[in-house]
């Protein structure tokens, strides 16, 4: 019952906060976000059960509410865990494997969604107060696609969670063997289960560990990257400040410096 009001409640939260998004950009075929030229990488580390995590997105929420911010992002979401062949997903993840269902579920969101849209789904799974209780379990992910105005199979992302049998609704419909067997032993699509293998490679090859991990690509530090970690709820590393009008200033000021780039190099080429 709880979850319940509380899903109704973000239903009518969350038409403010889309109305607020950017619309009407390109979008790219694959992963079905918005794409322009020269957007600034931005790259969150997290876990899907993890406290830190939340405070991370949270505050991206109002980065993303700020003027024009969100369409000058290419977000990469990176989930932290470990490759374990012994596992039934094939990773570990340190809050257990509830959390390596919810990365997965979450991954097939980013996959299957435009980024605002994503990040309302994301925002609705940190909603309730009994957070992170509800995290991996299909029926909330489906509540919260639906909050956010997504069809479940018609996204692709029902699919991706549930897999085929689920989606065809009997296992005589679609039955393809081993590959079907395993989706309904570990819960998880074969879509959903190749995404979160490949993200928590990805990540066990940057190096990073901590959740929340904030990386913000740059042109104008002599790095390469500005980067900013909440560990414990305290914020480390953040040169450039850990607000959101600190971040938004900062994604500003590198895609300005992006687009100037590009302006120089077409007018040479010209």
């Amino acid at each position: 019952m709880y979850l319940a009001s509380a899903l109704l409640f973000l239903t009518s939260a969350f038409s403010s906060f889309v109305a607020a998004l950017p619309s009407q950009l390109p979008l790219d075929a694959k992963l079905g976000h918005r794409v322009e030229d020269s957007k600034v990488n931005v790259s969150l580390y997290v876990m899907s059960r993890c406290r830190d995590a939340r405070l991370c997105e949270d505050l991206f929420e109002d980065v993303f509410k700020t003027d024009d911010i969100l369409q000058k992002v290419n977000l990469n979401m990176n989930y932290i865990g470990s490759i374990n062949k012994a596992e039934p997903l094939g990773v570990s993840c340190k809050h257990g494997p509830l959390e390596c269902l919810g990365n997965a579920h979450q991954l097939c969101a980013y996959h299957h969604l435009p980024l605002d849209q994503f990040w309302a789904f994301v925002q609705c799974q940190n909603f309730p107060s009994s957070y992170p209780k509800d995290i991996g379990d299909p029926s909330f992910d489906r509540q919260c696609i639906e909050t956010i105005g997504e069809q479940w199979w018609e996204s692709g992302v029902g699919e991706c969670i549930e897999g085929k049998l689920q989606h065809n609704d009997t296992a005589s419909s679609s039955f393809n063997g081993d590959g079907d067997r395993e989706e309904e032993s570990v819960g998880l699509g074969k879509e959903g289960r190749r995404l979160l293998r490949k993200n928590i490679r990805h990540t066990e090859g940057s190096g990073v560990t901590k959740s929340c991990t904030i990386e913000i690509e740059s042109t104008l530090v002599s790095a390469g990257k500005r980067t900013c970690e909440v560990d414990a709820g305290v914020w480390r590393g953040c040169d450039d400040g850990h607000t959101a009008a600190d971040l938004a200033r900062v994604i500003e000021a590198e895609w300005q410096n992006l687009k100037s780039k590009e302006n120089a190099e077409h007018a040479f080429r010209h």
